[in-house]
């Protein structure tokens, strides 16, 4: 990101910087986050080139990106989209980490072929593999986008079997895709055997032993009362003394 400097007064004196290296704004990370990293499925177009997914650029362009991106998968959920004049949608959303690092968000409509296909996809894979690397390759169909997911096993990858019987059942229903929704996130955080993860986990060098702490807390606490309990003892022979 370059810098730029935003005068904010007519003489010039006040100044906003944007884009200074080391410095975070929440306002523009959030930005960054929801849009110029959302790939929006839309479908091929003659402009798109066979292309069914773009990136939206901050001066409302779009940069349409290959089909296939070789990526981790994060986590999976459904937002839920308001308009003015229209009723809310559901958003299917998926979470990736590129093999370059890079974040990205898969968003399409829950009600959707995409949205079915990717968790079709996502149900029938292990617990290993949907922690290790995938590739992701969408293939539009008419005006329908199709998801074609491929697991990497062997040193090489292949391509999820979905059972015949499934491609003729329509639409997954809505706690059909819960179901698969909540598999899939229940999987995808446990990546202990990605490069990716493992080197954003540090291991702690001398773990945390509390048995030698708490053995001189509780003398601590045993020495501060006994002092009580001479003194109550001192009054109860005061009081027998009396009787």
């Amino acid at each position: 990101m370059t810098l730029s400097i935003v005068p904010t007064d007519s003489s010039g004196i006040n100044n906003l910087a944007e884009g200074l290296s080391g410095f975070l704004d929440p306002a523009e990370e959030a930005l960054q986050e929801t849009m110029m990293t959302t790939l929006f499925i839309g479908g091929a177009c003659p402009e798109s080139n066979g292309r069914a997914s773009y990136l939206l650029m901050d001066d409302g362009s779009k940069m349409w990106v290959p089909n296939s991106l070789r990526c981790w998968l994060v986590d999976l959920k459904i937002v839920e989209q308001r308009y003015e004049s229209f009723d809310p949608i559901d958003k299917l959303l998926i979470r990736v980490t590129a093999v370059d690092g890079s974040s990205y968000i898969y968003r399409t409509s829950l009600n959707s072929w995409t949205a079915t296909s990717f968790l079709q996809n996502f149900r029938h894979m292990t617990r290993k593999q949907l922690s290790d690397q995938v590739t992701i390759t969408l293939v539009p169909k008419g005006r329908a986008t199709f998801v074609n997911v491929m697991y990497c096993e062997g040193g090489a990858f292949h391509r999820v079997e979905i059972p015949k019987s499934e491609f003729g059942s329509g639409k997954m229903g809505y706690d059909a895709m819960l179901d698969a929704i909540s598999y899939t996130n229940g999987t995808a955080q446990d990546n202990d055997d990605s490069a990716l993860i493992e080197a954003q986990v540090s291991t702690e060098e001398e773990p945390f032993d509390p048995g030698e702490d708490l053995d001189e807390l509780i003398d601590e606490i045993k020495s501060t009362k006994l002092p009580a309990r001479r003194k109550r003892s001192s009054v109860a022979e005061a009081l027998s003394t009396n009787v």
